[in-house]
């Protein structure tokens, strides 16, 4: 405003250059370490009081505009009072000083006040953002801790499953078939001896018990089949459970599955387990000629259904009879994820099993 009457335009020019470094050593203020700081603040601090002195009459604007600015830069970066208190100190002395030489001492009590209540304004605003700053990256690091954690968990859990299924499947085979070498010893034995009818006996019970240990091992590595989940989709998963069943039944599934994302390993596993499990129970129970599953997923939750037009059963007998149609164990895995499950049967109207697990 002073160029209107006076026009200064070398100083202009060089009052624009400086003031544009000033700017720029804001921008690249993080490139300092701890210990440049000081030359850092210093700097800035010579740019303003040059400036006040090339453009006299504009000094109380840039001077009180823009040193409770670099202040409150100060209350962040320095973070030590006794710091902040000397900064504060030498910025409030160049102001009395550079006020003193273009205007005189007389005009002080008009600029100080305006000065500190400026920089007031300032600090409480800084101290405020500061503040919500450091509660935000609290928050973000406790939810880095807590997502971490939680994936331990879910780690830790998938781990012991798998621990624990590959301790079944050891101990299944183990004493299988160290009953059948213990068995065949045996038959061995009685051919030798001649006791041909004894030896025909055990050879019977070998093939049963050959069946059994088969069987069981078949279920303990299907289980193992979580080792596998990490590298495909619950989709492709739930139709290759489909495609068993339909391989050993002969019973078309009418399947409407739905895409699933952000899908868990952990909820994937077990909504493995609970169509398995299902489409076992059909297997063994239900004589059914129709099965349909339908899958999807809505409100965060996954919605199943799997419906068959076998015999059914009486909803008052689940946990009566021991092992039959699996429910129990299935109501189980189904409490461990948070999830619900609703039967709907009737002898000789089919069952149907609506089951919700969270995503």
């Amino acid at each position: 405003m002073q160029n209107i009457q006076h026009p200064m335009f070398a100083l202009s020019l060089i009052f624009s250059f400086i003031l544009v470094t000033h700017a720029f050593l804001y921008f690249i203020s993080s490139l300092f370490s701890n210990s440049n700081y000081w030359f850092y603040f210093l700097a800035q601090e010579c740019i303003l009081f040059i400036s006040a002195f090339i453009l006299p009459n504009g000094s109380p604007t840039v001077l009180i505009g823009l040193l409770p600015v670099l202040i409150a830069q100060s209350i962040i970066i320095l973070k030590n009072k006794l710091k902040v208190i000397l900064f504060f100190m030498l910025s409030y002395g160049l102001y009395c000083i550079a006020i003193t030489i273009n205007y005189g001492a007389s005009e002080l009590p008009i600029f100080i006040p305006i000065f500190f209540l400026i920089l007031l304004i300032v600090i409480v605003y800084t101290i405020s953002y500061n503040r919500q700053v450091s509660a935000r990256e609290r928050m973000e690091f406790y939810l880095q801790q807590l997502e971490l954690a939680y994936q331990k968990v879910e780690e830790l859990t998938l781990s012991n499953e798998r621990q624990r299924m590959a301790r079944d499947l050891h101990d299944t085979l183990a004493q299988g078939l160290a009953g059948l070498i213990m068995q065949l010893e045996a038959v061995n034995v009685h051919i030798k001896n001649g006791n041909i009818s004894r030896s025909n006996e055990i050879i019977v019970s070998s093939m049963q018990q050959a069946r059994e240990t088969l069987k069981d091992a078949r279920t303990v590595i299907d289980n193992l089949r979580t080792e596998t989940l990490e590298y495909m989709d619950f989709h492709s998963a739930v139709l290759d459970e489909i495609k068993k069943f339909e391989e050993i039944t002969g019973i078309d599934v009418e399947q409407e599955i739905k895409p699933i994302h952000s899908l868990s390993n952990l909820s994937m596993e077990y909504g493995i387990y609970i169509i398995r499990e299902s489409l076992t129970n059909i297997m063994k129970h239900s004589q059914a000629r129709k099965v349909k599953i339908k899958i999807e997923q809505k409100d965060g939750k996954i919605y199943m259904e799997v419906s068959d037009n076998g015999i059914g059963f009486s909803i008052k007998n689940i946990g009566k009879q021991t092992g039959k149609f699996g429910l129990l164990g299935l109501q189980e895995r189904i409490r461990l994820v948070g999830g619900g499950l609703t039967i709907e049967s009737m002898p000789g109207k089919g069952t149907k099993l609506f089951i919700t697990v969270p995503i």
